[in-house]
């Protein structure tokens, strides 16, 4: 969840803390030079107050606090101003106008999830995968079907992958997860209990867990082996559809791949090349471009 989710969140807060927690929505990336004393000043309150709010939303103190803040807000305002991931197009747009919403909107989420990237993440990531015996994919929903095309190409260059859209399967994968098994969680939220419980299972056998989340902190994101952050640009419920976090974690998985493939280049393509000519020797096509020389 988003800090500015959080702020928003009055009803776990004290009459104190909910003056903080509104003058800091006020200010927004104004706080940049605001001390805790002036903060409290400006929020009638005492400085206590600013510190206990920090502390219940996971942070040291307000400086730990004010630095998460301040990027979060750098994100937000960061692409995505001249297209709304909820709403991309309207009732009275002309088809060309819908066609042309949906590509832009591809564009910014493509820019917006580069943005997110931590390279550090993303090699130690790519050396889980590369040295596991096993790789699970968990996911709850529609992603499920775009993570089958990651297991797929992985599997094409040699990695055991096992993929289930079935959430007892799911659950009893995790629960019998091996120390040398890497597990791929995907969750927009981090928050549903299915979830959280089949990222508890991995953590107590030791296996290896990659996360790909939205941003902001949540129960995954701060205990995961690496995590990958996904664009975070649309509501749980009020949009048209998914498109943007689906093209995002789309994204992901294509890099995380590629960044596994690149690792032993060579190897991994002419692995893939030769599994398809034995699979696919009689496969031909009218189209020149497409066949083999």
């Amino acid at each position: 969840m988003l800090i500015k989710e959080q702020l928003q969140d009055f009803d776990t807060l004290s009459f104190a803390e909910k003056s903080v927690a509104e003058k800091l929505l006020e200010l927004g990336s104004d706080i940049k030079d605001i001390s805790v004393r002036e903060l409290a000043s400006l929020a009638y309150t005492a400085t206590s107050a600013v510190t206990r709010l920090c502390v219940k939303l996971g942070y040291k103190g307000y400086n730990d606090f004010k630095d998460a803040y301040l990027a979060e807000l750098v994100y937000i305002n960061n692409h995505f101003q001249h297209i709304d991931a909820n709403t991309p197009f309207y009732k009275g747009d002309s088809l060309s106008r819908v066609t042309s919403s949906i590509a832009h909107l591809y564009e910014e989420t493509t820019k917006d999830t580069l943005s997110l990237i931590d390279y550090a993440q993303l090699i130690h990531a790519t050396s889980l995968l590369n040295k596991a015996k096993h790789i699970y994919v968990l996911c709850i929903g529609s992603g499920i079907d775009i993570a089958k095309v990651f297991a797929d190409r992985l599997m094409r260059i040699g990695k055991k992958v096992t993929i289930s859209d079935n959430q007892n399967l799911q659950y009893y994968q995790s629960y019998n997860a091996d120390k040398d098994d890497c597990f791929i969680i995907i969750s927009y939220t981090g928050t549903t209990s299915k979830t959280r419980t089949y990222f508890e299972n991995v953590v107590k056998s030791e296996a290896s867990c990659i996360v790909i989340t939205s941003v902001g902190e949540n129960y995954l994101s701060e205990k995961a082996d690496a995590t990958l952050h996904m664009t975070t640009r649309e509501k749980m419920h009020s949009n048209i559809g998914s498109f943007s976090s689906s093209a995002s974690t789309m994204l992901l998985l294509d890099i995380l791949y590629s960044s596994l493939f690149h690792k032993n280049y060579d190897e991994n393509f002419a692995k893939k090349k030769q599994l398809a000519l034995d699979y696919e020797h009689c496969r031909l096509s009218s189209n020149e471009v497409m066949n083999e020389d």
